[in-house]
């Protein structure tokens, strides 16, 4: 029998499931510290209607989802989304459950009438680079600068 999975956005009284995808974050991207989640943070991201987070249920555990930031644009009409985060459990993946996040996601930017969706991923990540190759994304060459304050 094949698992269902539940896409859902998360909203203010999920805190619970942010918690335990951040926690999913922290062992698919291999974080010293796999354990810890601010949970200020969470309560304060999880009430911004700027801030979108999807996650990917069978049943009640957490096997996949994303973040992304809504940003306002001065240059032309409207926003555009910035997918931050997207992770999959490496026993859920090849399943479509990473796509299928990133198509509840555009079909959230095409409901706010959000005209541009982007992301970032590491030269060195082959299998985040082929990722949104497969689904359809276009990849330009940047530099990106990082300021550590």
């Amino acid at each position: 029998m094949e698992k269902v999975v539940e896409y859902r956005k998360l909203a203010i009284g999920d805190e619970s499931s942010f918690s335990k995808l951040v926690l999913l974050f922290n062992k698919e991207f291999e974080s010293p510290d796999l354990n810890y989640v601010n949970d200020k943070n969470i309560r304060s991201l999880i009430a911004k209607p700027d801030f979108v987070c999807f996650v990917a249920f069978i049943g009640d555990e957490v096997v996949g989802g994303l973040t992304g930031y809504e940003l306002l644009m001065y240059d032309q009409e409207g926003s555009s989304m910035y997918l931050y985060d997207l992770a999959v459990d490496k026993n859920y993946q090849r399943h479509g459950i990473g796509s299928n996040l990133v198509d509840e996601l555009m079909e959230y930017c095409r409901s706010k009438d959000i005209k541009d969706l982007f992301v970032q991923a590491d030269v060195e990540d082959q299998h985040a680079v082929e990722f949104y190759n497969k689904i359809g994304g276009d990849d330009s060459e940047t530099v990106q600068f990082s300021f550590h304050l």
